[in-house]
């Protein structure tokens, strides 16, 4: 197999169908599988001396069905609690790759026979599949309509960038995809492939397994064996739990967003030259722990507050205790703030802000430029353009559709640098060829007619964001609601809406309650008389993790609620 691609036989007839068929798993039991045959591990080269792949143990029975996909939509809104890990769970031990040896060993594991890629025809397919059962002609006619639709005394204005980016849209569909193709086959994810628990459930209704989180933040895969199918999610998956699945001889089906891997390449490039990865995201966020993965030395800062912090501290200096402290769940093992920050490089988690996340990387390139000179500066800083615009583009596609416009952060430490090397050229500034999500968006889902000006509404008087509860950004997309005086609510399904005392009601999720705490059914808050007297207009907009189905499903639910139904 001199491509590296897995090669496949034709695709046999699915038990499956399309998407929207019904799961006949119905019939005889399933077939006995064979003992799962010794565990065979990565290369000793790519594993550290200490490090021994954990054994395979446990059983998967296959579970049996007899459920049409349709029912995925009840399942989804009946089960919005987090699995509870079951007290005979235990953390699997991972293997633990060489951090010189990460490229290689990834490169290896997709040029394998354990990595399955889809052809581009079985992913149009894919995808064609997918709009068919998650799309709405409600939204998909705002769209053509210029963002903006009145139906009665309604108007809505949807945001000009929402929902699903095309990252989030090709994991579900490869998703999907993989419970097609391999019928008959016990299929994992290692996380939720998105963040969307309507869209998770789904996957569980088609007989998918999620590998199952253990108190601590550990994953017990004790039931997966060899010859089984795992899933990786959206955001990526560690490594180490790579070099796991490797040793478990299983499929593995990748549905990793391009912009999460290029973030991965720019790592191996920093440390490649020696660099620290200086990585701006959440560290314990499912993609920043993939991203920390590939690099050697790494230390994650989550806001502009933070980089300042550390540029401070590499300028002059200071309480090194204090800051081993600060960082002590951010930073790789044996980190040294006085020997590891002397050459950095800049990495993201693609669900931050795109302006902090160019900031921060100038920030610490005019910091490296004052301590050792703008003649020095290849020595000791790194940058890629590794930034995804789908999540700025939603939040400014909010400002906009308030009338308003994002101001982008502001530091005071990079405005006095700024000031002192006025004339240098950062190269972090230069050759940011921007990818655009929203492009690859229009063109599958069809540019939208811009909307004469006659008809643009002057002002909005309520917000409505659907999404899952855990999704940062599409908290974000609350917060600019709440800073611009707009009265805003988060949901993530239609069935949020009149479950109060009255029909005029919403139960949603304040910015005050935790993501934990609302995925735990704790926190809501009920609204009473949410939809004025008369005629209104409703903005709405979306995560990127959900689907536009669910956006379909609220309006239609607030035209029935203003019509007293």
């Amino acid at each position: 197999h001199s491509s590296g691609l897995l090669q496949v036989p034709r695709r046999r007839p699915s038990r499956i169908g399309t998407l929207g068929m019904a799961l006949n798993f119905v019939g005889a039991p399933a077939a006995p599988r064979p003992a799962a045959a010794p565990a065979s591990a990565p290369p000793a080269q790519f594993l550290t001396p200490s490090s021994r792949p954990a054994e395979a143990g446990g059983a998967a029975g296959a579970a049996t069905f007899s459920m049409a996909f349709a029912a995925g939509v009840a399942m989804a809104a009946s089960q919005r609690r987090p699995r509870i890990a079951r007290a005979a769970q235990s953390t699997t031990t991972l293997p633990t790759v060489d951090r010189n040896t990460t490229k290689e060993f990834r490169r290896t594991l997709q040029r394998s026979e354990n990595y399955h890629k889809f052809g581009k025809s079985q992913m149009d397919n894919a995808r064609k599949e997918l709009m068919s059962v998650s799309g709405s002609e409600l939204v998909t006619k705002l769209r053509k309509n210029g963002f903006r639709l009145t139906v009665g005394d309604v108007t809505f204005v949807l945001a000009d960038s929402y929902g699903f980016c095309w990252g989030v849209e090709r994991a579900v569909a490869m998703a999907y995809e993989a419970r097609n193709f391999f019928p008959d086959k016990n299929i994992w994810c290692t996380n939720e492939i998105i963040h969307n628990p309507s869209v998770n459930a789904k996957l569980q209704s088609m007989g998918m397994k999620f590998i199952p989180t253990v108190e601590g933040g550990g994953k017990d895969f004790s039931g997966v064996q060899k010859g089984d199918v795992v899933v990786l999610p959206a955001f990526g998956a560690s490594i180490d739990e790579m070099a796991l699945l490797k040793s478990r001889s299983v499929q593995i089906v990748d549905t990793t967003c391009p912009w999460v891997s290029k973030v991965w390449n720019s790592v191996e490039k920093t440390k490649e030259k020696g660099h620290t990865n200086i990585i701006h995201g959440k560290y314990s966020h499912e993609e920043t722990i993939a991203t920390k993965s590939f690099a050697d030395k790494y230390l994650i800062v989550k806001d502009m507050t933070e980089a300042e912090y550390v540029a401070d501290y590499i300028l002059h200096g200071g309480d090194k205790q204090a800051f081993m402290q600060k960082f002590a769940k951010a930073i790789s093992p044996g980190f040294d703030p006085d020997a590891d920050l002397l050459k950095v490089g800049v990495a993201n988690q693609t669900t931050m802000l795109k302006g902090e996340t160019e900031l921060i990387g100038k920030l610490f390139e005019r910091v490296m430029i004052k301590k050792f000179g703008p003649q020095d500066i290849d020595q000791h800083f790194v940058s890629f353009n590794t930034i995804c615009d789908a999540t700025q583009e939603r939040q400014d596609a909010m400002y906009k559709m308030f009338g308003a416009e994002y101001e982008a952060p502001k530091s005071k430490l990079y405005a006095d640098l700024e000031g002192e090397q006025v004339g240098v050229e950062l190269r972090s500034g230069s050759r940011q060829e921007k990818l655009s999500s929203k492009l690859v968006e229009d063109l599958t889902r069809g540019a939208a007619e811009e909307a004469a000006q006659a008809e643009k509404p002057s002002k909005v008087d309520l917000c409505i964001v659907v999404g899952g509860f855990n999704s940062s950004n599409t908290t974000h997309l609350l917060e600019i609601a709440e800073e611009e005086g707009v009265p805003g609510y988060h949901i993530d399904t239609a069935e949020r809406l009149g479950r109060g005392s009255s029909p005029n009601s919403i139960e949603h999720k304040p910015l005050s309650t935790t993501p934990a705490d609302a995925m735990q059914e704790r926190g809501f808050t009920m609204t009473e008389g949410f939809l004025p007297e008369g005629k209104i207009t409703v903005g709405v907009t979306s995560g990127a993790s959900t689907p536009d189905a669910q956006v379909g499903e609220v309006l239609e639910r607030i035209l029935q609620l203003k019509q007293g139904k």
